[in-house]
């Protein structure tokens, strides 16, 4: 598989980080050369698909880019995996066994991105509730055809960082785990390529319950602080 020629359906897309990545995505067909992915927006409302997909047109076109080199549509859930060679899905861990349930066809022989972090608000701060797999990623993997190459990625990176398109230079590492070693390394290609991110191999898919389990702890660390949009650098 092209790691530069792919069709990127992002669930969920409607939301903080489905935004965010699909701007991300979209802007690599911009900025990386011989790049020219296809990005499709998933969500539960192909209405609401269709506007989020004009809405990031419009704000790379309001940073000065020319959108007629990439591709950003929308569509159904169900739909945008159908004709996806990558799947990421950007939603909540409540929801991702039902959706699992309506795409196990369309997501055969695909790559599955998994930056879903299950926890839950324990007063004013988050607490990782993993389930009885031992992580999301775990969880996932068990629910979905064998021939679907899960990789967990993406878990720490801040909303507001990946919608910030005006700074492509690398700020925050990005941990990807995968049993695939070629599915993780398309992966960490496709990282490389959103201009905000370092990819760094996290190693096999058990590792995920570790990386899973530092975006509550770093949500809780920015309203303890006062801080906004925190990431991690191991530099």
């Amino acid at each position: 598989m092209d790691s530069e020629k792919l069709k990127i359906a992002v669930l969920g897309g409607t939301g903080n980080i489905g935004e965010g990545m699909v701007l991300r995505l979209a802007l690599q067909n911009l900025m990386a050369e011989g790049v020219k992915n296809e990005v499709i927006i998933g969500s539960r409302s192909r209405e609401a698909a269709d506007e989020a997909a004009k809405k990031a047109l419009s704000e790379l076109e309001n940073c000065g880019f020319d959108t007629s080199e990439t591709s950003v549509t929308g569509s159904s859930n169900l739909e945008a995996a159908q004709v996806a060679d990558v799947v990421i899905l950007t939603i909540r861990f409540d929801h991702v066994l039902p959706l699992l349930n309506e795409i196990q066809e369309a997501i055969e022989n695909k790559i599955l991105i998994t930056p879903v972090v299950p926890m839950v608000k324990e007063g004013n701060l988050f607490v990782y509730k993993p389930p009885e797999e031992g992580s999301a990623a775990l969880a996932i993997q068990k629910r979905v055809p064998s021939s679907t190459k899960v990789v967990a990625a993406f878990h720490n990176i801040p909303a507001g960082k990946l919608r910030d398109i005006v700074k492509c230079k690398a700020v925050h590492d990005a941990i990807v785990c995968s049993d695939d070693e070629e599915a993780k390394k398309l992966v960490m290609e496709l990282t490389e390529h959103m201009g905000c991110l370092k990819p760094l191999d996290g190693g096999p898919l058990k590792q995920a319950s570790t990386i899973e389990s530092l975006t509550p702890l770093m949500i809780n660390l920015a309203r303890l602080n006062q801080l906004k949009d925190l990431g991690i650098n191991f530099s």
